[in-house]
């Protein structure tokens, strides 16, 4: 405001300067040049100043963004992680299964014990994209200088990580599925799960085949999209030391 005011107060000059009749037509002439000289280097100044101070302010925008993604990104990682590891115990429980279909030596002591809850597990991936959507609705993704990690991390927001939590969603609708075949035809009298007395079933085969498929499928995406991630991350990382002199503790 300071700056507009003096602006104002030299066009006032100028205007004055300019037809003040007690000088001669060379010297208003001269002063209202000088008037309008002092305007032109005064709004070019503030708008420096402006641009300055803009531009400082988008870059912070830009480093606050890149520490809070990598943040919610190392989140997102471990998620997946627990996640892959938590499938182990359930995949040997199939893997076995299915080879024993295949040998034709049921172990009904392993099918039928406490391990058929592993047949029922199931696992949902969930992650928090609130930072990335709030500075994607923001318009603040122009900010991002570097392409090429801008692209990365709106593919791993946008196609990425919908992805896997789609996968789970879609592998838990089969889980009920599943869950209503066994119940119908292996829960004996007393509750019990008897799952040994169904591996002869062309249907039972299928949907043990089909849940191990897509287990083992879910289990791959993760560790494919953790991959990702940890590249994004050291990306991250690199842009944050060169360009802002920020090296994450």
């Amino acid at each position: 405001m300071a700056e507009e005011e003096k602006i104002r107060e030299h066009a006032k000059h100028a205007l004055q300067d300019l037809t003040n009749k007690n000088k001669k037509w060379k010297d208003r002439i001269k002063d209202f040049a000088w008037e309008v000289f002092i305007i032109i280097v005064a709004v070019n100044i503030t708008l420096l100043f402006h641009s300055w101070s803009e531009k400082r302010q988008e870059r912070e925008l830009e480093k606050k963004f890149f520490i809070g993604i990598r943040s919610d990104l190392a989140i997102v990682n471990r998620y997946l992680f627990n996640d892959s590891i938590s499938y182990q115990p359930q995949l040997r429980y199939y893997d076995s299964i299915c080879t024993q279909i295949d040998e034709h030596r049921i172990d009904k002591v392993y099918v039928d014990n406490a391990n058929t809850g592993l047949l029922l597990n199931n696992q949902d991936f969930y992650y928090d994209n609130s930072r990335f959507e709030n500075f994607k609705s923001s318009g603040y993704l122009r900010l991002i200088e570097n392409d090429s990690l801008l692209m990365k991390i709106v593919s791993l927001y946008t196609i990425d990580l919908p992805w896997v939590k789609s996968m789970d969603e879609f592998a838990h609708a089969n889980r009920q599925d599943f869950v209503d075949y066994i119940g119908a035809k292996a829960v004996d009298s007393s509750g019990k799960i008897i799952i040994s007395d169904l591996l002869n079933a062309p249907e039972a085969k299928f949907k043990i085949r089909n849940r191990q498929g897509m287990l083992s499928e879910r289990q791959r995406l993760k560790w494919y999209i953790m991959q990702d991630i940890e590249q994004v991350i050291t990306q991250i990382d690199r842009e944050l030391k060169t360009r802002f002199n920020y090296q994450e503790k």
